[in-house]
């Protein structure tokens, strides 16, 4: 890049600082490579008591919240793999959890008020604004709602991603009026959302263009299966809607190089796959039972609604009365945690539920299974399948969203595939993948070609920087057409 681009790059989480889900992993990584490809990026979250590593101080200021001021605290964690600040107060962020607390809506809004201070302060305005799912997104309408009083930020241009639909961050209109804007932005055309305060919803008006995680999300949220409420206002945007597949740092997940892991292992020389597993089922006390060759199952997920929990119990069933083994490692849904935790008595040896995230014992159990099991009602794009098939795991999907981009259906191409995947969302069709799968397990001839094609896939962040740095470009074109139209 001649001119380097300088992109202020914002999120709720960001790897491996602080880690819920599949956002703070696109947060860690994707900058990293859009800096190896010559952009002046920065990382900006809010602060949290799980961010272990060392950080220096670098200034505060004081940040309004409708008729009252907090203070911002603004850190850098130091020898980040790309500049990496954290916005802090300790009313809002001096505490465990990421979200889940009864003023999240007030929290991020603080979040983005410090944002917009921070923009105003910053000597060299950035070029353009990554922002991600709701959390971020009030950012957006701050900037064009200001733009009449400090007219420098007309000149940032806007690109927001969403990352999951469902959570949109709706509130009362008195955490709007925490953002000290024009009553006019609560208007049906902007934010308001049934008489509440939507804040995905101002991310995808304000923003010059939008990005999803993969390309068959981009058009699933246009649907009222998948738009959960925002499928108008997604389809009159549509224009500007684009989705870009997500990654995964090659390095970072490398068989061959994992610590933490009992034995590396590579493409090339996959054998060692198989005292993996052997170890693992020691390490969780899974017995070896009527066969030594017992197709290994795990499920290393949130235990949410959209992950198909509801599918899970009687897919668990028929793989255990087949034979097979199962590994949960999750926590979420506490109704399904007694249910999976019931089948350890119902298989003793069989199954082990570990109610937890334990980012190690993922490694190990990516590194030593046979199937890895996501059945999502929907999923934007997944990176535990690509994970899966980096470490020569069997990735059994429900062909939806990113599943569909990700993973090639074995049963229907057959000598081509990397997985398997099923379309209606229903306890028998996922029965069925999964039976179809096995069958392909105990073919000694088919299986090894399998697991050779689901490690050779390439899902490395390469050809996704280069198209966000594209999608830059056409955001920052989005914003110079809108500036040449006086919209504001």
């Amino acid at each position: 890049m001649e001119n380097k681009l300088k992109i202020l790059f914002a999120a709720a989480e960001c790897s491996p600082f602080v880690k819920v889900g599949g956002l703070a992993d696109v947060a860690g990584e994707l900058p990293v490579k859009l800096k190896e490809l010559g952009a002046d990026i920065s990382v900006v979250i809010p602060g949290n008591k799980r961010i272990v590593a060392k950080t220096q101080y670098i200034t505060d200021f004081p940040v309004e919240m409708g008729w009252r001021k907090e203070t911002c605290i603004l850190r850098q964690i130091i020898d980040a793999p790309v500049d990496t600040y954290i916005i802090d107060n300790y009313q809002y962020f001096d505490r465990e959890e990421v979200y889940g607390h009864i003023d999240d809506a007030e929290r991020f809004a603080f979040f983005s008020n410090a944002m917009l201070q921070l923009i105003l302060r910053m000597d060299s305005k950035p070029d353009l604004l990554h922002l991600n799912d709701w959390h971020t997104a009030p950012i957006a309408m701050l900037m064009r709602e200001n733009e009449q009083k400090y007219p420098v930020l007309s000149e940032t241009s806007i690109l927001y991603t969403i990352h999951n639909l469902e959570y949109q961050g709706i509130s009362g209109k008195d955490v709007f009026r925490l953002f000290s804007v024009n009553d006019s932005a609560f208007s049906v055309e902007k934010t308001e959302y049934y008489g509440s305060f939507n804040a995905m919803k101002a991310g995808i008006n304000y923003a010059d263009l939008i990005s999803t995680v993969s390309k068959t999300f981009s058009k699933d949220i246009l649907t009222p299966e998948y738009g959960y409420g925002l499928d108008g206002v997604l389809r009159d945007r549509a224009t500007i809607i684009k989705g870009v597949t997500n990654g995964i740092d090659i390095n970072n997940w490398n068989p061959e190089a994992d610590k933490a892991i009992y034995f590396n292992f590579s493409r090339t020389n996959p054998a060692a796959k198989k005292n993996n597993k052997t170890r693992l089922k020691k390490e969780l006390g899974l017995d070896n039972i009527s066969s030594k060759d017992a197709p290994l199952f795990s499920v290393i997920s949130r235990l949410v609604p959209n992950k198909g929990i509801d599918i899970m119990p009687p897919a668990f069933e028929a793989i255990l009365k087949n034979g097979g083994q199962l590994i949960i490692l999750g926590s979420g849904d506490k109704h399904y945690e007694g249910i999976f935790t019931e089948l350890t008595r119902k298989y003793p040896g069989q199954v082990s539920v570990n109610i937890e995230f334990d980012a190690n014992k993922a490694r190990r159990i990516f590194a030593g299974s046979d199937f890895l099991l996501m059945p999502s009602k929907y999923e934007p794009c997944g990176i535990s399948q690509l994970i899966a098939m980096r470490y020569g795991t069997i990735p059994i999907v429900r062909r939806v969203g990113g599943l569909a981009e990700t993973v090639i259906d074995e049963s229907k191409y057959k000598g081509q595939g990397t997985g398997f995947s099923f379309v209606g969302y229903s306890e028998e069709a996922f029965k069925r993948s999964i039976n179809k799968a096995m069958r392909v397990y105990h073919d000694k001839k088919a299986w090894p070609g399998l697991v050779k094609r689901a490690m050779n896939a390439d899902f490395s962040w390469d050809k996704a920087a280069s198209e966000y740095l594209c999608l830059y470009k056409e955001t920052n074109e989005m914003n110079d057409q809108r500036k040449s139209e006086g919209r504001t």
